[in-house]
Formats: structure tokens, C-alpha cells, sequence
């Protein structure tokens, strides 16, 4: 399974939504506080367990988000747990905050459908090469027991 954490001010959801639409189906997993958290659930336990649990944290930026009292926050917690930020600028002019200024980031404001479909490229290599990794260790692991079943079987033989 493959986590994206998506950070968002209310006032963008459709952009979220067109994100979230566009993994429909692909075996991302979306993490969405809109969608994600249900009544009663502590938003701030679930939103922090959520990025620390995310394999991909999306951000999108844009006026509201940075006015936003939670996506600042947000940001902070990825970049402190050392989490990949994938930044998606939604306003022409608008600078990414502090630590992460320095990434580089996908112009929704200049192309909207280009900038969402490198996203979920972006995304999807991402979790292909998650599952490739595993696919390599569990084959190492396998190899690993073959070689101590060998090494029991010829030590048992030396009797």
C-alpha cells in the first residue's frame, strides 16, 4: 500500500477532489481530513498519525493554504518526520514557506490539467518503485532462508 497525505485549505477542494479522482482505483491510498476524518475522530491525533504514516506528502499550495492555521503545521510535521513533499502551486507569485522554499514544484496556476497529471505521474512512479523495493527485499529474504535451509540440510548430513 501506497500513502499520500494531501495538505489543502478547504477553500481548494476542487483541486483536491480532481487529485484524489485522478488515484482513484490505482491502489494509492488518499488521505483526505475532509473525507478521511469521521465525527468524533481528534482531527489533530488523526491528521498527525496520518503523515506520519504517509509514504507521499502533497501539498497545495495557494493563498488559502497559507492563510490556513492548519497546513503550515502540517507542513512542519512532514519535514520534521523527513517525509517527500510533492508542493503542486495553485497562485502565479506565491513562494513555498520556509524549509521546504527550496523544492522544486508543479505550476498548477500555469497549466491546471498538466500539472495535475504530472502529480499522479509523479505519484504513481513513486509507489511503483516502493513496491519494486519490497518485491527486492522479500526476494533477498527468500534467498537468505534457501541459503540457511542448504547450510541446515548440509550440517544434518554431516553426522
Amino acid at each position: 500500500m501506497f500513502k499520500v497525505f494531501i495538505s489543502y485549505s478547504t477553500h481548494d477542494l476542487k483541486n483536491v477532489s480532481e487529485l484524489q479522482q485522478s488515484l482513484f482505483g490505482t491502489g494509492v491510498e488518499v488521505f483526505v481530513a475532509e473525507h478521511s476524518v469521521i465525527a468524533s475522530q481528534s482531527l489533530s491525533e488523526t491528521i498527525s498519525s496520518a503523515i506520519a504514516a504517509c509514504d507521499l506528502f502533497v501539498l497545495l499550495w495557494s493563498a488559502n493554504a497559507k492563510a490556513s492555521e492548519w497546513v503550515p503545521q502540517e507542513i512542519g510535521k512532514a519535514h520534521s518526520l523527513h517525509k517527500a513533499i510533492l508542493p503542486l502551486v495553485l497562485d502565479d507569485g506565491l513562494s513555498l514557506p520556509g524549509f521546504i522554499s527550496d523544492l522544486k514544484y508543479l505550476p498548477v496556476f500555469r497549466d491546471p490539467q498538466a500539472a495535475m497529471a504530472q502529480a499522479q505521474e509523479f505519484i504513481l512512479k513513486q509507489f511503483q518503485a516502493k513496491q519494486a523495493a519490497a518485491r527486492q527485499k522479500e526476494e533477498e529474504k527468500t534467498r537468505n532462508l534457501l541459503v540457511l535451509g542448504g547450510l541446515a540440510l548440509w550440517l544434518f548430513s554431516q553426522k
